[in-house]
Parts: C-alpha cells; sequence; structure tokens
C-alpha cells in the first residue's frame, strides 16, 4: 500500500509539469451537474443489490461495484491526507504538495470509474454498448477539471486507480466485505488458502 501510494504521487508530481494547467472556471449549466452523477450511480447500483442479491450475475456485479467504489474512496482520501495537494481554485502552480489541500488524486473520478469498470468487465463480451459507460468517466474528469477542483493530472490518476479497484474486485469471486450466502448476508473477507 505505502509503495502504491508512492507511485502515485511521484505520478502526479511528473505530470504536473508537463499536462496541469488552470482552465476558467465553469461550473454552470451542463458542467455543473457532474456533483449529482456519482451520487445517483450510487443509489442505482444500492437499490439493484438489494433487489438482486448475489444469486444473479447483475446482483454479484452490482456487489462488486459497490465494493469497488468504497475501496477507490478509501485510498483517495488517504492519499488526500498524505498528499496535501492545493486545488487549482486554491493556488496557481500546480506543484504545491503537502500544504493540506485536497486535490490529489480525484475521489469522484476514481468512485465514478470504480462502480463502472465491474460491469464493464463482467459485460463487455455480451453487450458491447456497455463500454459507453467510459463517458461517465471522461464527465466527471472534464468536470472536475473545468470546476477548478483538480488538476488533470489528479483525474487521470483518479480513473486509473479507479479502474485497478474495479479490476480487482471484479476478478474475485466474491466480494471483499458483503455478499449473500444462501439466506443470509455475510460481512469479510471470503479467502482460501492453499500450500
Amino acid at each position: 500500500m505505502k509503495y502504491l501510494l508512492t507511485l502515485l504521487l511521484v505520478i502526479g508530481s511528473l505530470s504536473a509539469y508537463q499536462l496541469d494547467k488552470k482552465v476558467t472556471l465553469d461550473n454552470n449549466g451542463f458542467w455543473g451537474a457532474h456533483y449529482n452523477v456519482p451520487k445517483y450511480s450510487v443509489y442505482a447500483i444500492i437499490a439493484t443489490t438489494m433487489y438482486e442479491g448475489t444469486e444473479s450475475r447483475l446482483g454479484m456485479t452490482s456487489w462488486k461495484a459497490l465494493e469497488s467504489g468504497v475501496l477507490s474512496q478509501l485510498l483517495a482520501e488517504g492519499t488526500k491526507t498524505l498528499a496535501g495537494r492545493e486545488r487549482p481554485r486554491d493556488a496557481e502552480n500546480p506543484d504545491q504538495w503537502r500544504e493540506g489541500g485536497a486535490s490529489f488524486f480525484s475521489g469522484h473520478v476514481s468512485g465514478m470509474t470504480a462502480l463502472i469498470t465491474p460491469y464493464i468487465l463482467e459485460y463487455q463480451e455480451d453487450y458491447p454498448m456497455v463500454h459507453s459507460l467510459w463517458l461517465l468517466t471522461a464527465y466527471q474528469m472534464v468536470g472536475r477539471v473545468k470546476d477548478q477542483a483538480h488538476w488533470q493530472s489528479d483525474v487521470i490518476v483518479g480513473a486509473l486507480v479507479g479502474f485497478a479497484t474495479g479490476y480487482f474486485v471484479h476478478n474475485r469471486e466474491y466480494p471483499l466485505s458483503l455478499y449473500f450466502d444462501e439466506d443470509k448476508l455475510v460481512l469479510g473477507i471470503k479467502h482460501r488458502f492453499s500450500l
């Protein structure tokens, strides 16, 4: 975990010199609605998990999406605390780290990407149009930069972290902390150790 956080900080630092630019504030109209997309996505996924459980393919994928979203948010909040990077609205220079800011990396982008990745990985062979869900990540990325809440490298790393958590959780047989087992809800980690 320590190495992952260090790697993310190095990537963010290197990216800041090449692609981070402050853009004109635009958080009205179409771009201003980006705050609601993750929230309503989570509501829809929670409703699906409650209705489907883990007995169906959709239900299991929804549980994994929630798990991935939670994991990405834990990583985002921990990294923001350690990095302390100032947001574009609070700084002119993208290289202001350990200043108490909360810019690196974008929790909105990582969360949105983490929520959609399990669905895309699960259904891409059967329904190729599921890849259009990546537009939600792109919308979050542009919206967060236009709102001057994040630098460009913050949203790129956020998308990568969201994809990584979605990929990790998707490839597990069961979600890490929540799943239905016969007639009960199980909280914990299911893992079999082999010698």
